[in-house]
């Protein structure tokens, strides 16, 4: 990497931590593209070279620490036990981080969940990522003889995913829902998707 290619990624990166700072100390609506510039130094043609809008700039700058607590939960799931109850404890782990700033990432989600997959690549390469661990994990029940071997993996594992983002929105929708309310509404839900119905 030449000089001129650090410089520009330091530039990224700098504006990135300000406006993820900014972000979690403001009502979001309110950080403008402007204002994150002037606090970071740098020009507004800087900050638009770099993000082309404010979405952009926020799936940057906030898919890291979704990121790292996927997989913290991920690492720290239990190894034994029921598929639906060692789930749970991913969403219960993301529930509650979305619980810490709820009105940021209410905002987050509802300004890039129906963007096409161009639009937001951060938030796609996530997703896409998960839905192969959840894969590799129904996989494995199905080679342990946990789950019927028929089942069809990519659309089970779209189905755990829709069920978890399905509560999320429940959850964002609903002040009174706490992480735990919603954590223990995917089981029940999880549970029933894996014992079948008659």
């Amino acid at each position: 990497m030449n000089r001129r290619e650090a410089s520009k990624r330091e530039t990224r990166q700098l504006i990135m931590k300000t406006a993820k700072k900014l972000f979690l100390e403001k009502d979001v609506e309110q950080c403008t593209m402007r204002a994150i510039a002037k606090e970071a130094g740098v020009s507004a043609a800087s900050v638009v070279v770099h993000f082309k809008n404010k979405r952009a700039l926020m799936e940057a700058a906030l898919t890291d620490d979704i990121d790292r607590t996927t997989d913290n939960a991920i690492s720290t799931m239990p190894s034994k036990g029921a598929l639906a109850d060692r789930l749970t404890h991913i969403w219960s782990s993301m529930y509650a981080f979305y619980a810490n700033n709820r009105d940021l990432y209410r905002f987050f989600i509802s300004s890039t969940v129906f963007e096409s997959e161009e639009e937001t690549p951060a938030l796609t390469d996530q997703t896409i990522r998960f839905l192969d661990y959840l894969g590799a994990l129904i996989e494995n029940e199905k080679k342990d003889g946990r789950m019927d071997s028929g089942v069809d993996t990519e659309i089970m594992a779209k189905a755990l995913f829709s069920q978890y983002f399905g509560v999320l929105i429940m959850f964002y929708r609903d002040v009174s829902m706490t992480p735990e309310t919603a954590a223990d509404l995917v089981l029940a839900m999880t549970r029933q998707t894996l014992a079948g119905l008659v």
